[in-house]
């Protein structure tokens, strides 16, 4: 039976001082303790939820990268996992206008590392851009209270970051730094865990990252006549208007431009794409 083998340690460990507290009784032990921290008045006061600077965790939550803000903001953040270690940041303009920066990090770090790496490499990005007055938006609570000296610095691989960040802190005319919850950071979040995971040699060189905005499908396209080039669906336009193939056509390209040709429907200048529930849909006007 359980209850005789719970009895018979308790029996051995009693010659060690040890003394044995069954489960209920620790369970009413912790509420015998928070009542007595929390004593009730004849007035009603709320609990205490041993949260210290709370509020801080809400600063930044009405922030987002798409609002217009008088200031400078920037985002940044970092990451470490198996694959490798990444750091990202998105300078924002008061007018709108991004500036993402990324940057693989090829030594091994950790998490807080690679936060205080983000950081130092995004500040350095606006000092760059002679950015004078800044807010700084950080999803790492230790980062932040740290920056604000509200918690010590204790751990030898940060303090030399730590010292970095506030030599170039002092070159700011206005640094601010708040916190942001991760959710509210997905842009820079996106390029630290990005570069972490790329895999390249030294000499391989990567362009930066140009992110277009696509407001129509892709099978559809705009014809650009003041371009001296023919687009591409030039041959299979002329063969439903006439019948006619390239001059140097094979038989083999006969064929093909025959079978796309299927694909396809001209109402004067405007080219048709079939789509396979045999409906017409505009494709190129």
């Amino acid at each position: 039976m359980p209850t005789g083998r719970l009895a018979k340690w308790q029996m051995i460990l009693s010659e060690f001082d040890i003394v044995f507290t069954s489960q209920k009784a620790v369970k009413g032990q912790a509420i015998a303790d928070h009542l007595a921290e929390n004593p009730r008045d004849d007035e009603y006061q709320p609990l205490h939820t041993y949260f210290p600077d709370e509020k801080v965790l809400f600063v930044g939550a009405v922030e987002d990268m798409s609002e217009r803000c008088p200031e400078w903001r920037l985002f940044f953040d970092g990451a470490a996992n198996s694959v490798g270690a990444g750091i990202g940041a998105v300078l924002v303009s008061p007018e709108g206008k991004h500036y993402p920066g990324a940057a693989k990090l090829q030594f091994a770090c950790t998490n807080n590392m690679a936060e205080y790496e983000a950081c130092i490499f995004g500040l350095k990005m606006a000092l760059e851009m002679e950015v004078k007055e800044l807010i700084a938006f950080s999803d790492s609570d230790l980062l932040v209270h740290q920056t604000l000296k509200q918690w010590i610095t204790k751990d030898s691989k940060i303090l030399p970051y730590h010292c970095n960040l506030l030599n170039l802190a002092r070159q700011f005319q206005s640094l601010e730094f708040r916190h942001l919850p991760r959710a509210r950071n997905a842009f820079a979040d996106a390029l630290a865990t990005l570069s972490s995971m790329i895999q390249y040699p030294d000499e391989l060189g990567i362009e930066p990252i140009r992110i277009q905005l696509q407001d129509k499908p892709a099978h559809c396209w705009v014809i650009d006549d003041s371009s001296g080039n023919s687009p591409w669906y030039n041959d299979i336009k002329e063969f439903l208007k006439t019948g006619s193939y390239p001059p140097e056509a094979t038989a083999n390209d006969k064929g093909f431009l025959r079978r796309m040709a299927s694909k396809f429907f001209l109402n004067g200048e405007v080219l048709y794409k079939r789509t396979s529930d045999l409906n017409l849909l505009r494709c190129i006007d």
